[in-house]
């Protein structure tokens, strides 16, 4: 449930303040998304993620606030080889600096059982 003691900031119209208030936790994680790409006018990671060096990407799912990614590295072979989970988000530059996508490692996903 919304705090009803937190005033919007002035510069949020009351209709939009109400809406946020009466929205769900994921809305709102997809309103500060859609919010940050109108910001900083990025493409979404979904669009513009290429795989890293010696990585395939197996696995893209936007999430909201982030980006789920699932990579392999096909060069490995056994527990190297993958697959692995991040979560990607946008990280803005400072001043003039351009921004770029951050790579936070979740650790090793399980196999789907099949074959390797």
């Amino acid at each position: 449930m919304t705090d009803t003691t937190i005033d919007p900031p002035g510069a949020i119209p009351d209709d939009l303040a109400e809406a946020i208030a009466d929205s769900t936790d994921e809305e709102r994680r997809a309103i500060i998304h859609y919010a940050r790409q109108l910001v900083h006018d990025h493409p979404s990671a979904t669009e513009a993620l290429d795989p890293r060096e010696g990585e395939k990407i197996l696995e893209i799912e936007d999430q909201g606030g982030y980006t789920s990614v699932l990579v392999e590295r096909p060069d490995e072979s056994g527990e190297a080889r993958g697959p692995f989970a991040y979560r990607v988000q946008w990280e803005p530059g400072f001043g003039d600096a351009e921004g770029h996508f951050q790579w936070h490692y979740l650790g090793k996903a399980e196999s789907d059982g099949g074959a390797e």
